[in-house]
């Protein structure tokens, strides 16, 4: 039985003035996931979440959460979410717990709630013992941890961040994740988080959309989109003395992708359990000793460079069938380069720039 969407984009298109930044966004996000929106920069991953939680409205299209209209029930459904934006949302002059007193409040939180709330917030975001400390004393890890915490203090259904680990280090970016999978698990959050540190969020996100030349190029589960990608499964092979030319060559015979990288000869091919038996024999046949071998299928971040490459070669594409169409017709030749020039444009939305008060 498949999954009921809980939030959704339908046809989603939104314009900054002229420059179309997303253009018919659909986005099934199932109850109790977290959902990755991954893109590069200036892609529209913030336009997308700003267009979730409501604080812009699309040109076209419409979003539901549990099946009804957020911006015509957008009073009653504010409060079912929680926010956190790139940038620091709490206040660095007040203490940690004065700033959950104050989140608490713009989601109309009794000072009893709150009160009752902000023991059990700190405990679960790992901010014990600091909340009399100044924000701004805390660590870079603890400021995001704070961020967390007050976009959860009024126990929303759906937690939104955008790019929740950036500029911290490794060590906190791990931290940071594993608090997203306890909140999701304890408290039964459905989060939706934007990145572009694609190998960090992969073993984090439920599922993942792919955002790319304004529209969502795949979506699915990393199992569903490795299989999609499984012609990219490569079988890593160290011999010695590793002389491998004769070998790629034999291989290319059979029309079989091969390169040697390092110490190490790479074999990329969808059939890589049925070609095993022929690369032992090749191995033995040349006198080559088996030192290590190893199968591994694409990884998150090389299925997004696949979908973007092949994105960009229909772009291209494009941009030469214009290009011809026009110079049957006489039209000088640098009509190509600002052709090219503007389908390659990237609009880069501004980022939330929330204010503590909405």
């Amino acid at each position: 039985m498949p999954e009921q969407p809980y939030l959704q984009l339908v046809n989603v298109t939104k314009l900054f003035g002229k420059n179309i930044i997303l253009e018919d966004i659909n986005l099934n996000i199932p109850y109790g996931s977290i959902f990755g929106i991954i893109g590069i920069s200036g892609s529209g991953k913030t336009t997308v979440l700003r267009a979730l939680i409501g604080f812009l409205k699309p040109e076209k299209g419409t979003v539901l959460f549990q099946s009804l209209n957020f911006r015509k029930n957008r009073t009653e459904m504010i409060r079912q979410f929680g926010f956190a934006a790139q940038d620091k949302s709490f206040y660095s002059k007040l203490t940690v717990k004065e700033n959950l007193i104050y989140f608490g409040i713009q989601y109309d939180m009794s000072y009893h709630e709150i009160e009752k709330k902000i023991p059990e917030t700190l405990k679960l975001v790992g901010l014990e013992g600091v909340e009399n400390m100044l924000a701004a004393h805390l660590s870079s890890g603890m400021q995001k941890r704070l961020d967390i915490a007050c976009a959860i203090i009024h126990e929303p259904k759906v937690l939104i961040l955008d790019e929740p680990t950036e500029d911290l280090d490794l060590r906190l970016r791990k931290e940071i994740l594993n608090l997203l999978k306890k909140i999701n698990k304890e408290k039964n959050v459905t989060i939706v988080l934007t990145s572009h540190l694609l190998r960090e969020i992969e073993p984090v996100c439920s599922r993942i959309a792919i955002l790319h030349n304004k529209r969502i190029q795949k979506i699915g589960t990393i199992d569903s989109l490795r299989e999609d990608f499984s012609h990219n499964t490569e079988i890593h092979v160290e011999s010695f003395p590793g002389k491998y030319g004769r070998m790629i060559k034999e291989l290319g015979k059979h029309k079989i992708k091969a390169v040697s990288k390092g110490h190490e000869m790479i074999i990329y091919t969808k059939k890589a359990e049925s070609i095993l038996s022929s690369v032992m024999n090749m191995l033995k046949k040349r006198g080559e000793k088996l030192i290590e071998l190893d199968i591994t299928k694409p990884t998150l971040e090389e299925i997004f460079e696949e979908i973007t490459k092949v994105q960009e070669t229909k772009v291209i594409d494009n941009a030469k069938i214009a290009i011809q169409s026009h110079e049957k017709e006489s039209v000088p030749r640098r009509l190509f380069s600002k052709i090219w020039h503007k389908r390659r444009a990237k609009v880069v939305s501004e980022p939330i720039k929330q204010e503590a008060s909405k």
